[in-house]
């Protein structure tokens, strides 16, 4: 009897382990939370200028066309086009003899009447003159001045010289080619200063003044780096074109060693206004959420979300006016796989 208890409890051992090894399995270990690696910056608030970049063309200070004034045949062309010409200095002469002859005859006719009328003043004082005709000696006397005076004009029209200093860009006729008033003769181009045309967005016309500095960078073609020149703004147009509704900004830009040419295309740098003291974050760095601007900082090893107020951009830069402080440390790359409140891990 004893011996069969003792079978019975053993059995009863063995279902009992065997039901055991036979039940639920059991529960996984939770699986390790995700971290995500990212790069931070570290705000600090600085003074920003701000500016704004615009394409303008160069033209001359001034384009002259000169033209002549009296017809005749071109007797000399004293300049080759390309040279450089002082103000006052001779580009052509058109038939300047005639116009010599002119003023001789006049120079003589106002001695004759000179001396008449000294005579005539004489034979008045003695009374065998009346003074009728001494008036009429004088009037003729005026008249041979003022002849004399448009013969000087007259030779003075004949020799045609340049206005400026500049260049003679171009000669519009040859030696021994007959001429007529108003043919164009020469083209002179002052180029010691230039202008740059500049179209100016209707937003940014308020920030121009006139004499306000501005930087003139012209363009690289071949590659090389060129140094920025400095200019003026001296007109800001007060009607906007109606094609582009832009308004037409002219800065002048000194050119002394006659690199810059009318015609070329540079960028003018200008000025638009002064922060003190303001936070910028890389553009990159700013997402769009539910139709506003957020970023992303590092506290702790946790990504939080901020909402900012953006400002101007400045480069590849966007000044912050709300929404973050100097010292928080701005996520810079890796935001856009971190959520809210989740852990992230710094590197550099």
């Amino acid at each position: 009897m004893t011996s069969a208890l003792r079978m019975a409890g053993c059995w009863l051992a063995v279902l009992l382990l065997t039901s055991g090894c036979k039940g639920e399995a059991p529960a996984p270990l939770p699986a390790p939370e995700k971290i995500v690696a990212v790069a931070v910056e570290e705000l600090a608030a600085e003074d920003l200028d701000e500016s704004l970049t615009l394409p303008g063309t160069l033209e001359a200070w001034e384009d002259l066309t000169l033209a002549a004034e009296l017809p005749g045949m071109v007797k000399a062309i004293g300049l080759r086009e390309g040279d450089r010409v002082a103000r006052g200095e001779v580009i052509a002469r058109i038939d300047p003899e005639a116009q010599e002859a002119e003023l001789i005859k006049a120079e003589a006719d106002l001695s004759l009447q000179k001396k008449n009328l000294a005579r005539l003043e004489q034979l008045l004082a003695e009374r065998f003159v009346s003074q009728k005709e001494v008036d009429e000696t004088r009037k003729a006397l005026d008249v041979a001045r003022a002849e004399l005076h448009r013969a000087q004009v007259d030779l003075d029209k004949s020799i045609l010289r340049s206005p400026v200093d500049g260049i003679l860009d171009r000669l519009f006729v040859d030696r021994g080619e007959y001429v007529t008033p108003g043919t164009p003769v020469a083209l002179v181009v002052q180029v010691d200063r230039l202008k740059a045309l500049v179209e100016v967005p209707e937003k940014d016309v308020p920030y121009l003044q006139l004499g306000q500095p501005v930087q003139v960078v012209p363009a690289s073609i071949d590659g090389a780096a060129w140094p920025s020149l400095s200019g003026e703004v001296i007109y800001v147009a007060y009607k906007a074109d109606p094609a582009t509704r832009t308004f037409m900004a002219k800065v002048a830009v000194e050119n002394p060693d006659g690199r810059l040419r009318p015609g070329m295309i540079l960028r003018v740098v200008l000025a638009r206004r002064s922060h003190s003291q303001v936070i910028t974050v890389p553009l990159a760095a700013v997402m769009e959420r539910e139709g506003g601007k957020v970023v992303l900082v590092e506290q702790d090893g946790v990504a939080h979300l901020r909402v900012v107020t953006p400002g101007a951009v400045v480069g590849d830069r966007l000044l912050i006016r709300d929404g973050l402080v100097a010292g928080e440390r701005l996520i810079v790359r890796g935001q856009q796989l971190v959520a809210d409140g989740a852990k992230v891990r710094v590197e550099d």
